[in-house]
């Protein structure tokens, strides 16, 4: 390739417009940056000249330079999470309508000896863009990463519970309130034998069981719980061994919405089978409870007034700081579709 095609090919740089415009390079850098301190007269020029050489400003490079980055970071601690990714997207929504730019990165997790662990490069690449906060997107299995964060970056965890000595500030559903709702609602349409399904590899999945107990006991009922991984196969064999004892359960209570999905086709088997009809609950009202064809009953976390707190948080570093170590419960609404109500 000639070396006049190199130049037609290579991406035009700030100093590239600033001698196309006849201006310093500080000045086209005042024009992207702020919206005052440049003459119209100026400003149209540099513009003008950025428009004809096909210039388009790199915020990462200027953050990276000036040494601040006029941005938002996301980490997403499960990208084949649903309800992590609907908090994330609507926290970027949220922060956007703000004004605020964002940077969404997913955490990279492996296993060691048994116990899972978050690679610290997951946070390093996004503290290299100098975020001026991070919001995080779920319940990580361990911190240790975390503590690379300057002390003068907030942090606002979402879906996530807090561990001691925490500074951030947490925002997410109320579980004890919410297992209330499900456990009523069971027992309400005469279910005596139910069963939770779920994880306990986390503080949030250990917090969302202590909860199912707790309201079986508050409604005078036994609790009976399995425990299985977070895959729909998983869910899929612990509810076909549930129902496949001797006194099998009448509902089945499921950890989040992806479980209980799972778990849907056992039920439909069973029921196929001739045995009486079993009711199913999830939790999170993803998409997927919506379906037709799904139609779960669920607990809606309130996703969307988590993220516009969240974004609220985040742009307020002072008042982040005052509520350091601090929970936010939202109050979680019971979702009814045909997976408890046959009739619906």
């Amino acid at each position: 390739m000639s070396g006049g095609a190199e130049r037609i090919m290579k991406r035009p740089t700030i100093r590239d417009v600033a001698a196309a415009a006849g201006v310093s390079k500080s000045l086209v850098s005042m024009v992207y940056s702020r919206e005052d301190g440049v003459s119209p007269e100026r400003r149209e020029r540099v513009l003008a000249a950025a428009q004809k050489l096909g210039f388009t400003p790199n915020q990462w490079a200027r953050s990276l330079a000036s040494g601040s980055g006029n941005f938002i970071g996301i980490l997403v601690v499960d990208l084949h999470n649903l309800i992590y990714t609907e908090v994330a997207d609507l926290a970027r929504r949220a922060l956007l309508e703000r004004g605020q730019q964002t940077f969404m990165a997913a955490a990279i997790i492996s296993e060691r000896k048994g116990k899972k662990f978050v690679e610290k490069s997951t946070i390093q690449a996004l503290l290299d863009l100098r975020p001026n906060g991070i919001i995080v997107v779920g319940d990580l299995p361990e911190e240790s990463a975390l503590a690379s964060i300057p002390e003068t970056v907030p942090i606002v965890k979402t879906i996530a519970t807090l561990r001691k000595k925490d500074r951030a500030v947490s925002i997410r559903s109320d579980d004890k309130e919410a297992m209330s709702l499900v456990v009523r609602h069971l027992k309400v349409r005469g279910h005596k034998k139910i069963q939770y399904i779920g994880p306990t590899d986390g503080a949030v999945s250990d917090e969302r069981l202590a909860a199912f107990k707790l309201a079986m006991e508050d409604q005078g009922l036994t609790p009976k719980v399995s425990t299985c991984e977070r895959t729909e196969a998983a869910a899929n064999s612990a509810a076909k061994a549930a129902l496949a004892e001797k006194n099998p359960p009448t509902a089945l209570v499921f950890f989040n919405d992806v479980l209980a999905v799972g778990a849907q086709q056992a039920v439909a088997d069973h029921v196929a089978a001739g045995k009486p009809f079993v009711a199913v609950t999830g939790f999170d009202n993803t998409y997927l409870s919506e379906l037709s064809q799904i139609s779960l009953t669920t607990i809606e976390p309130e996703k969307e007034a988590i993220a516009l707190k969240a974004a609220e948080l985040i742009t307020d570093p002072e008042l982040v700081a005052s509520m350091a170590g601090q929970e936010i419960l939202m109050v979680p609404r019971l979702i009814v579709r045909k997976s408890t109500d046959s009739s619906l």
